[in-house]
């Protein structure tokens, strides 16, 4: 009952399955028990004497159902690991579907052979909903030839008391099929458009986002992103899981490449101060603009003395960025200020001693690497660091 239970739920408390495998055995377990209904419904035709209790009517509804026990088992075969498209199942049992409900129909008596094939008309509507056009044609295609082939058949047998009401059926049949296809065609078209558009939808939220997250000139993420994601560091940090150390990056200077080259050859050399920075960290390390030529490099798992090697690397290769080749003299520099994020610290003392690190290091003559001392926050004020910056 607890196996039952999991392939009717669709909440991931089997979260050693994927999704797309438990959508499968739950098309398994369906088609069990549309052979099961088949079963019980064949049974109880025979009970009540509306089943054709001949030779060949029994051959007829073994093989409807042997059929049904293949399918349901490559269905399962498809659970378990083998790469098969879940619309080619679903056309397949769709198939089997009709084929079952039009072979039985053909040996009941005249209202339940009309439900029955009523019934496959409604059921189109239904892999309207979640197959294509084309597939639903195949659907309905399948079922009139089988209905009729097995209806050519037990003419030339003899079977049928009345050949011309059983062909007024056929025609009645055929044009509600007609008619069922396109309706379904329709739905599926449908159902196939707002598929496309809910998909293009779901890319557009993506992207946009995506963009939200991101710097618009450096493609690194923005302010917003960095507090979001210091906070989880933070907290898998206290947790003793990985600590972090930031580094808190300012180019020198920047206002003078404006002045001399322009603010687009400026924009420029932000985003080549950004792939730099890029480079120099690991893929799992976390780089973010803030503002203007302020950076945030956050490094996981990393030592002072390791962030101090990535700071300087980053600032050797800043300084010999090429700016203009009309002016090879000049360069950008960047001074750095690095601290390692202590227990039970907040983010933004943190990002102060990060921050007041960088400024010594504008005191000191810029171009260089200083690192915050991890009990000690330096206590300059604001307003003078940031006199510092230009």
């Amino acid at each position: 009952m607890r196996l039952l239970w999991l392939l009717v739920r669709d909440d991931g408390c089997m979260t050693h399955m994927r999704y797309p495998q438990m959508r499968r055995l739950r098309r398994t377990f369906a088609m069990a028990a549309a052979i099961a209904v088949y079963s019980l419904f064949c049974w109880g035709s025979v009970q009540f004497q509306v089943l054709e209790q001949t030779q060949a009517g029994a051959v007829l509804v073994a093989a409807v159902g042997l059929t049904g026990l293949i399918l349901m088992g490559g269905s399962f075969a498809a659970d378990i690991g083998r790469r098969v498209d879940t619309s080619i199942l679903g056309v397949a049992q769709g198939v089997w579907a009709n084929l079952a409900l039009i072979a039985t129909a053909l040996l009941v008596t005249d209202v339940m052979r009309v439900m029955l094939l009523v019934t496959t008309l409604l059921s189109l509507q239904f892999f309207a909903l979640h197959l294509r056009r084309q597939q639903v044609l195949w659907i309905a295609s399948a079922g009139w030839i089988t209905y009729s082939l097995v209806l050519a058949w037990r003419l030339n047998t003899g079977a049928v008391h009345d050949p011309r009401y059983e062909f007024l059926i056929w025609i009645g049949y055929t044009l509600a099929l007609g008619a069922a296809v396109l309706i379904s065609g329709e739905v599926a078209q449908l159902r196939t458009a707002l598929t496309r558009r809910t998909r293009e939808l779901e890319d557009t939220l993506e992207r946009l986002h995506e963009l939200a997250m991101r710097d618009d000139l450096t493609g690194l993420y923005n302010r917003r992103q960095l507090m979001e994601y210091l906070v989880r560091q933070k907290a898998l940090a206290d947790r003793d899981a990985l600590g972090f150390t930031l580094c808190f990056v300012d180019l020198d200077h920047f206002k003078r490449v404006n002045d001399k080259f322009g603010h687009t050859r400026g924009d420029e050399v932000l985003k080549e101060f950004a792939e730099i920075a890029m480079k120099v960290v690991r893929e799992e390390d976390f780089v973010a603009r803030i503002g203007g030529e302020e950076f945030v490099m956050v490094l996981i798992n990393a030592s002072l003395n390791d962030a101090e090697m990535v700071a300087n690397r980053l600032r050797q290769q800043t300084q010999v960025m090429a700016i203009d080749p009309s002016d090879l003299g000049f360069s950008v520099t960047a001074s750095v200020g690095i601290a390692m994020y202590g227990g039970g610290e907040e983010i933004e003392q943190l990002l102060d001693r990060a921050d007041a690190a960088m400024y010594a290091a504008k005191n000191q003559g810029r171009n260089r690497v200083i690192v915050a001392i991890e009990s000690e926050t330096p206590g300059i004020p604001r307003a003078t660091r940031h006199d510092l910056a230009s």
